[in-house]
């Protein structure tokens, strides 16, 4: 009798479990169908890759002009500028290219929605390492997948590098955790291999990975062994990079890199921004923000000291891209909150509420969380939908064919859009990549020619964008003592009186025309 008992109880177990197995791989499984949706549409839709990319399709171009050896320079916006980017991006982007004959600019619209998709099954198994559950891992690649504007910046053009530093940085983090916690050789060797990948694929996700890798040791570290390893992996990423700062050092010096260093700007205190984070409404219901909150006190309490930790360190080393990769322990603690800390709040005042173990089996849980996955399915795509709108058109593509067809090699452009943001501007950073001419107006790239010419020139670039009149880009144009020979005015963006000023004013003869774009020659 006592053998027929055990044998039902095996068998409701092994039920459980098939249950538990088939809940997590359907909810991973729409995580990732879903977030794929959000990230391919905006693309889709927009026909051109969104908002940045213009300087790195030049340096994949550089490539080819190269043979695949690392160029001294850039042939970007004829500046001389160091090729001191982290090139894995250009390579594997320069390599589809070649292999399947595809154009270069449909490699950088489709390559970073596909790197970033793959993030999300990133999430998936770095969360159901740390959260101990598979369940728990498939509901944080939900919210991680589901989050408005977590991948924006990942599926853009720029996200060919900024995709695969994301994607590294989780498999970085994988695998160093695994090697602290089990001190095995095989995850020493893949370890070294992902934090290398995520040097070489982009500036910040370098930082980033390092930043995440010191928090790990303290944590789950502070053994001589564990330590060891650390030492081997920075040692062994020093040697896998070498063949790309090793050519850069040579060429430069460490001026490019100090440059680098010296570019950023985050305008308001490292605290307000991370508040500002935390508490932002993505979308219309702030449900992310409430999980985040709740999820950092019961992590607290239930002692996941580490992702705690995670959600913070990201601003105190880097605050421009600490968003991005604040967003991972963030959706692990939100999904603590749904699964663990709302469900106990509710044990406390309804005796029969579902246990945490049973709460996949329980329809009225698997209710919410389908709705609240629905809704920031919506408001995600409403959020790229947005991004549609940041991306060059096709009057803008039939300026520069003109441009690149109709001027002179060496002739310098100022580019007029009324944008006073120049990194959120994709007129200005894709002209000089189209029309291989110099734009005054573009700023990308200054973060490599030297200490403070960045945040100068981005200074002086916003300031020009506030121009009313063709008297105001003559003053600009002597103060920086930038000169040019056309303009190109965006006229479905700025404002009557500047288009009415170039019109009236004998120093400049319309050469092009449009329904978008005005282009002017400067003959005086």
């Amino acid at each position: 009798m006592r053998a027929g008992n055990d044998a039902l109880m095996k068998r409701e177990k092994n039920k459980k479990i098939l249950n538990a197995h088939e809940w997590t791989i359907l909810l991973a499984g729409l995580a990732f169908v879903f977030g794929l949706l959000t990230r391919f549409l905006p693309g889709l839709q927009a026909g051109f890759p969104l908002n940045d990319g213009g300087m790195f399709l030049s340096m994949m171009r550089d490539l080819d002009s190269s043979g695949y050896v690392l160029p001294r320079f850039t042939s970007y916006n004829l500046l001389q500028i160091p090729y001191a980017y982290p090139p894995l991006g250009f390579y594997l982007g320069r390599g589809i290219s070649d292999f399947f004959q595809a154009s270069e600019l449909s490699v950088i619209r489709w390559l970073p929605p596909v790197v970033n998709s793959l993030s999300i099954l990133a999430v998936y198994l770095l969360a159901a390492e740390f959260l101990r559950s598979k369940p728990l891992g498939a509901l944080a690649s939900a919210f991680y997948a589901l989050t408005p504007g977590a991948s924006s910046w990942f599926i853009m053009g720029g996200g060919l590098t900024r995709s695969l530093g994301s994607l590294f940085l989780l498999l970085s983090v994988l695998g160093v955790y695994k090697l602290f916690q089990s001190g095995e050789g095989r995850y020493l060797l893949t370890s070294v291999v992902f934090c290398s990948l995520a040097v070489l694929s982009h500036p910040e996700a370098g930082v980033h990975t390092a930043a995440a890798c010191m928090l790990l040791w303290l944590f789950f570290g502070r053994t001589r062994r564990s330590f060891f390893h650390a030492v081997v992996i920075g040692s062994g990423v020093l040697l896998a990079t070498a063949p790309w700062w090793g050519n850069v050092i040579a060429y430069h010096g460490l001026a490019p890199f100090i440059s680098a260093l010296n570019s950023g700007s985050y305008g308001i205190p490292i605290w307000q921004a991370w508040g500002e984070m935390m508490l932002g409404r993505e979308s219309y219901l702030p449900i992310l923000a409430v999980l985040r909150v709740a999820g950092l006190i019961w992590g607290s309490w239930k002692r996941e000291y580490f992702l705690v930790a995670w959600a913070v360190f990201p601003y105190l080393v880097e605050p421009r891209s600490a968003p991005s990769v604040t967003f991972y322990p963030l959706s692990m603690l939100a999904a603590l909150a749904f699964a663990e800390a709302f469900p106990y709040l509710l044990s406390l005042l309804k005796k029969n509420a579902p246990t945490i173990d049973d709460l996949y089996k329980n329809k009225w849980f698997n209710a919410i969380l389908f709705l609240c996955l629905t809704y920031l399915f919506v408001e995600s795509g409403l959020y790229g939908f947005r991004l549609v709108n940041n991306s060059l058109k096709p009057a803008d593509l039939d300026a520069t064919n003109w441009v690149r067809e109709n001027t002179p090699a060496d002739a310098s452009f100022l580019v007029l859009t009324g944008v006073p943001s120049p990194e959120i501007d994709p007129v200005i950073e894709w002209f000089p990549a189209l029309t291989e001419r110099h734009c005054l107006s573009t700023v990308q790239g200054y973060e490599w020619l030297g200490a403070g010419k960045f945040m100068q020139y981005y200074s002086d670039l916003a300031r020009l964008q506030t121009c009313q009149s063709a008297q105001c880009t003559e003053d600009w144009s002597m103060q920086t003592g930038q000169t040019y020979q056309y303009s190109v005015i965006q006229a479905g963006q700025v404002s009557k009186e500047l288009l009415r000023s170039f019109a009236e004013d004998e120093s400049y003869t319309q050469v092009y025309a449009s329904e978008n774009v005005v282009i002017y020659e400067r003959t005086q």
